[in-house]
């Protein structure tokens, strides 16, 4: 090498073209390109003398050489350009067209790097590292013939990347060298730019196999982010026009060609979608620009483009590892985004709400601002959105879910969603709700925020069973069992769940708990008698048999699904392996984990088609089988109050310091009256304890009790004397309740010398009765039980105690009210702890109890009514003197607010209690019911809800006349929305119920004309029309008996009956008032009130309102016929309603019956009633007068203190 002034010049002087003259041979030229290579390689590119270059690099680009025949040749040729181009360098010294030879040549040779063994692999290399190096192969851009050759170097290295043998080593160099390709390209050729890009489809597919990156993503990549900005504008072209084609695709549907473009388009566009996710997943950067076309996409016209736009950006947001955030990259696109819960299109929402929930699951973050939007769509108008929210929310693991995205409202929502009429919804959302329950139940109770959020949920779950609906029973109890409190084998784990969960459930959760597991014994019954005759011998009184206990169980199953058939063909199938799996199951004797592994194996054979498919028949789906079963074994079977449960119960019953002490003791009481049997293993501890004077409470001397009445000779134990001095001993000396249980337990020992001798001597202990003892209410308790047990003991006792009881406790107070008494202590109340302690309130209480079980004690005998008249007029007076019937006179008046609002409910109730007998119940005249209504009107909440709720529950069982369920239609003006919605659900069911075992019964409306001469009694409805003088006046009577009158109508009435209802109506004018015949027009008032109702509520409905064609009449001691054919012609044809309240009688009466609820009135089967439609009509306001609070008047008292009681 020669250097000339500092400069390095070439020292080779060989020829390299032949000539005609000088032929050089192939072997002799590849050494000269050799020897040429090696010593351009080694010249420094800047101390090169170019002049000396000016020989060799017209001969390097001679044709003869770019295109000679030889491998070796061309790729030593390559490599000295390679350096020519690097001295040279930034220009190059050739043209155009030799230029365009020259990358042909140096493409020619990259072909052939996909053999790492080629024998000119070494020169290939360097080529690549040259122009890599030098940056000289962005010469190729500014060629006429660009875009070819961008597109063959892509196309080369991509080719070579996919060959699977070239070196991962010289991958940085290709990325070089594309790199400088598109940042310098003034045009990337479309199907350049598609071949990079399709890389991020195409990985995605491959990762999604699990196999690893795909080849030529590396180039992809790192052609991308060393050119983001120059491909972020290339993507946004590549979309715009990709874009434009889809919408300008859509813009005629006309023919069948345009749909079949507008389809291929669209898909074309959820590829660029795909491919803006893989994207944001890699480089988000490049979607800077293109973004702003997808937000575009959020507003398009097309509900499809939305779809897809607001589908792709949920998924960007479900990215978990991105280099930008969405939110703020993107902030215009984001908010359109969160927008969509709004769309027209419930579609678009149903999308939004799968991304949003993609979204929160991966950014966890993100869950407080979509939260707003999951609210949205949980209350849409559409339910197919909402049904979509709730399972959606059910994909978020309940951990996020409660730490990022459940709030108050959305909590709130859900809760109402369970009572959603749609039963898919309703279905998903007790799912959901039950799941997050049991995932997060080690929280609940023990963090604040946790309970708020969950803590209702069982509470919430089993008060559906209130609805009284077969389907939503069905879903409580699966929710019950499988979610709220699962199976659990660890006896500690899950008495402990079983008890936190009674514990924290209102009074109405606890009563549908009960409601529940009462309901076991009925249906273990009826499963092993329909077991029983499955395995008899076939005949028809058998057969007829099974279809009638089949009917019975599925009566109460969901209609959706045919369990008759499931149920016939399991019997069919005669697997006695399934049918011993039920019994056990179903067996009271069974201990928890047999029954969870009997569970286990039946439901798991039963969800297999092979065994239960019966050769020949048709077969009920597994789902129906598995279904029908499953509830059947689920409520036949003794999972919560199992016997191996009990003895945990029992010892934290027995631990007062335990958290869960009390829930224990009502659960042990619970289980006494429900299931005693399972009692049986641990009575004797009770008894035992009992015996010794150990802790024994109220709750476990009731549970012995409960057991007793079905195992009386379980309780006679070894410590017998024991035992009895006990119980003697709590009679006297224990608390009231005790002692009521003690002298009960008595009762059920056998009638031995010692046992009568002791209870003999517990009457000479307690006698007399002193009211200055501290145990005075104990003994008082153990008087009125013993006129139940031991009556013969006090028959020369009873004038004593009626005159101490009337003198000393009833009729005079030894604590004295204020008559001044704040107005809040109307509403003041004594709790049941409370009035255990409260000795003075409780005497009274006692001193009722006392009275009313001697009647019932005396109920046989022929003094009975005598002995009844003093005790229903005392009922009576505390009842209609609102709870105060001491005299001024006696100095001790009055009596204190609570004490009265106590004392009046127990009246109210024990009234009810007498009229269980049939002999006293003859002697509770019309006139003493009308005189509840006042209690169902009372002016204090506590009173009016536990009158009610003992009012149903002895009509619900059946256990007083029909003539009381009239007073159901009284709770029309109670202020407080769940008791009066409570009480409504209550009729509706007890109507529905009495329709379906008769579709005949006339129940309800028999007791709605009964209702009606009760409401022309009513105090405020005669105060009102007898000061009435003006047409005000009148129309507040008018409106006072048509919350009734509508209230009644809107529960029981209906297309079918509301003939009979005005028939009924109409006949009170051919009857008089037999209470009060005087007041016979009163009556006559409301019937063509309620007439005038009826008319107008079938008109509103658009029922026919035909003659009745049958005769009824009405109850004879309410009503007195009429023989007077004359009289009974001028009551007809006349109107009881003054004529100047006819006007405001037909507003008020339209505006009623408008209002009349469009809830479902229960209708027979084959009573159908069509759907009726009409056009609202504008509403017209008129004056009401408030909600009553109470209908108790304080009239004065006849103290008569010479009767005896």
């Amino acid at each position: 090498m020669a250097v000339s002034k500092g400069l390095q010049t070439l020292k080779f002087k060989g020829a390299l073209v032949s000539t005609i003259d000088k032929p050089v041979a192939t072997k002799e030229l590849i050494s000269r390109l050799q020897d040429l290579h090696n010593e351009l390689s080694s010249l420094d590119q800047d101390k090169v003398d170019l002049k000396s270059l000016e020989g060799i690099k017209d001969s390097l680009i001679n044709k003869k050489l770019l295109k000679h025949s030889n491998s070796g040749v061309q790729a030593f040729c390559a490599c000295c350009l390679a350096d020519v181009l690097r001295f040279y360098a930034p220009d190059a010294p050739y043209n155009a067209s030799q230029l365009s030879d020259m990358f042909k040549l140096f493409f020619s040779q990259f072909k052939q790097m996909d053999n790492p063994d080629g024998p000119f692999y070494h020169q290939q290399t360097y080529l690549l590292t040259r122009l890599a190096e030098t940056r000289s192969i962005v010469l190729i851009t500014d060629l006429p013939n660009a875009e070819t050759l961008v597109e063959q170097l892509f196309d080369i290295f991509y080719g070579l990347a996919s060959s699977g043998t070239f070196s991962s080593k010289l991958e940085p160099l290709v990325c070089e060298v594309l790199s400088e390709v598109i940042a310098e390209a003034s045009k990337i050729p479309t199907k350049t730019l598609k071949l990079v890009l399709n890389k991020f489809l195409a990985n995605t597919m491959v990762m999604k196999k699990g196999h690893t990156i795909l080849p030529g993503f590396k180039f992809t990549l790192e052609v991308c982010n060393a050119n983001a900005d120059r491909m972020s504008r290339l993507l946004t072209q590549f979309f715009s026009e990709t874009i434009y084609e889809a919408t300008k695709g859509k813009e005629n549907e006309d023919s069948e060609d345009d749909k079949q473009d507008a389809s291929a388009l669209l898909t074309q566009l959820k590829k660029l979608h795909t491919l803006a996710l893989e994207l944001w997943k890699y480089v988000p950067e490049l979607l800077s620009s293109a973004m702003g076309l997808i937000e575009n996409e959020l507003d398009a016209e097309d509900e499809k483009i939305r779809i897809t736009a607001t589908e792709t950006i949920g998924k960007i947001l479900a990215v978990k590892q991105s280099r930008l955030n969405f939110a703020s990259a993107h902030t215009d696109t984001y908010t359109n985004w969160l927008k969509k819960p709004l769309d027209k299109s419930p579609h678009v929402r149903s999308f939004w709400v799968r991304s949003a929930v993609q979204a929160v699951n991966a950014n966890p973050d993100l869950a407080a601002e979509l939260a707003s939007g999951l609210i949205k769509t949980l209350v849409d108008s559409d339910e197919r959105t909402r049904l979509t929210t709730v399972r959606e929310l059910s994909n978020v693991s309940p951990g996020v879910f409660v730490s990022k995205l459940a709030n108050k409202t959305i909590m709130n929502t859900l809760s109402q969603l369970i009572r959603e009429k749609h039963a898919e919804i309703r279905s998903s959302c007790l799912q959901l709700l039950g799941s997050l329950y049991n995932a997060q139940f080690d929280e609940i109770y023990k963090n604040d925020a946790v309970t708020e959020l969950l803590g209702w949920v069982p509470d919430d779950v089993l008060k559906l069973v209130y609805i009284n609906d077969k389907t939503v029973n069905a879903q409580v109890d699966h929710t019950l069992f499988e979610l709220l409190l699962p199976f659990e084998l660890d006896d500690a784990r899950r008495v402990d769940r079983l008890l936190t969960v009674i514990e924290h459930l209102s009074e109405k959760g606890r009563n549908s708990f009960h409601a529940i597991v009462k309901r076991q014994p009925q249906m273990a019954k009826a499963v092993s008698q329909l077991l029983a005759l499955a395995d008899m011998k076939p005949a028809d009184d058998v057969s007829s048999k099974i279809d009638k206990l089949i009917s019975w169980l599925v009566a109460s199953f969901p209609e959706s699904v045919d369990c008759r058939a499931a149920l016939k063909q399991l019997l069919k199938l005669n697997n006695k392996r399934y049918f011993k799996l039920i019994m056990l199951c179903s067996d009271i004797e069974t201990d928890y984990k047999t029954i969870t592994n009997c569970m286990k194996e039946l439901f798991g054979k039963l969800n297999e088609l092979k065994n239960i498919k019966i050769e020949g028949e048709p077969s009920v789906a597994p789902h129906d089988m598995l279904f029908t079963v499953k509830l059947l074994v689920y409520r036949s079977s003794v999972i919560f109050y199992n016997q191996s449960n009990v003895g945990e119960i029992l010892r934290i019953s027995k631990d007062l310091a335990h958290s869960h002490n009390s829930a224990a003791q009502d659960v042990l009481e619970n289980i006494s009256t429900v299931v005693p049997e399972v009692l049986r293993a641990n009575i004797s501890t009770l008894t035992q304890e009992t015996s010794l004077g150990g802790p024994i409470g109220v709750k476990d001397l009731k549970a012995i009790f409960q057991f007793g009445k079905k195992f009386p000779e379980v309780i006679v134990t070894e410590n017998s004397d024991d035992y009895v001095a006990s119980l003697k001993r709590l009679a006297v000396r224990g608390s009231p309740a005790e002692a009521k249980y003690a002298v009960r337990l008595l009762g059920q020992l056998p009638r031995t010398a010692a046992r009568n001798a002791a209870v003999a001597a517990l009457v000479d202990e307690i006698w007399p009765l002193d009211t200055s003892k501290d145990n005075f209410n104990a003994c008082l308790a153990t008087v009125a039980e013993l006129f139940l047990t031991d009556l013969a003991l006090l028959d020369d006792k009873t004038k004593e105690i009626s005159s101490l009881l009337a003198s000393q406790i009833l009729l005079r107070n030894n604590t004295i009210g204020d008559e001044d008494e704040d107005e809040d202590e109307v509403n003041g109340w004594i709790d049941r702890d409370e009035l255990e302690t409260n000795k003075n309130c409780l005497s009274k209480i006692l001193a009722v109890r006392v009275f009313v079980n001697w009647l019932i004690a005396v109920e046989t005998a022929e003094n009975a009514a005598q002995v009844a008249e003093p005790v229903l007029k005392l009922l009576t007076s505390i009842i209609g003197n609102g709870g105060e019937i001491v005299s001024p006179k006696t100095g001790t008046y009055p009596t204190p607010k609570k004490y009265q609002s106590r004392l009046r409910l127990e009246a109210g109730i024990k009234l009810l209690k007498l009229a269980r007998y049939s002999r006293y119940n003859f002697l509770i005249h019309q006139d003493l019911v009308n005189k509840l209504v006042l209690l169902i009107q009372d002016e204090n909440d506590h009173v009016r809800t536990l009158f009610m709720a003992k009012l149903k529950k002895n009509l619900t069982l059946g256990l007083i006349s029909e003539r009381f369920y009239a007073l159901v239609f009284f709770i029309a003006h109670e202020p407080q929305d769940a008791l009066r919605e409570d009480t409504k659900t209550w009729v509706r069911s007890m109507h529905k119920r009495k329709l379906k075992a008769n579709k005949n019964e006339l129940l309800f409306e028999k007791s709605f004309v009964r209702m009606l001469s009760m409401l022309s009694h009513h105090q405020e409805f005669l105060e009102l029309l007898n000061s009435a003088k003006t047409t005000s006046d009148y129309a507040a009577v008018l409106n006072f008996a048509l919350t009734y009158i509508g209230l009644a109508l809107d529960l029981i009435a209906n297309m079918n009956n509301v003939s009979l209802l005005y028939y009924l109506a109409s006949r009170m004018k051919q009857y008089r008032d037999r209470l009060t015949p005087d007041l016979s027009s009163n009556m006559y008032l409301v019937s063509d009130l309620t007439q005038y109702t009826i008319k107008a509520l079938a008109k509103h409905k658009n029922w026919s309102l035909a003659t009745w064609p049958g005769k009824l009449s009405l109850p004879g001691d309410l009503f007195e016929s009429i023989g007077d054919s004359a009289l009974l012609h001028e009551l007809a044809v006349k109107s009881f309603i003054p004529e100047s309240a006819v006007k405001t009688l037909d507003d008020l009466a339209r505006d009623r019956t408008r209002h009349l609820a469009g809830t479902a009135v229960p209708v027979t089967t084959d009573r159908k009633r069509p759907h009726i439609s009409e056009k609202p009509r504008t509403k017209k306001k008129l004056a009401v007068e408030p909600q009553r609070r109470s209908a108790i008047q304080r009239a004065a008292v006849n103290y008569n203190e010479d009767d005896e009681f």
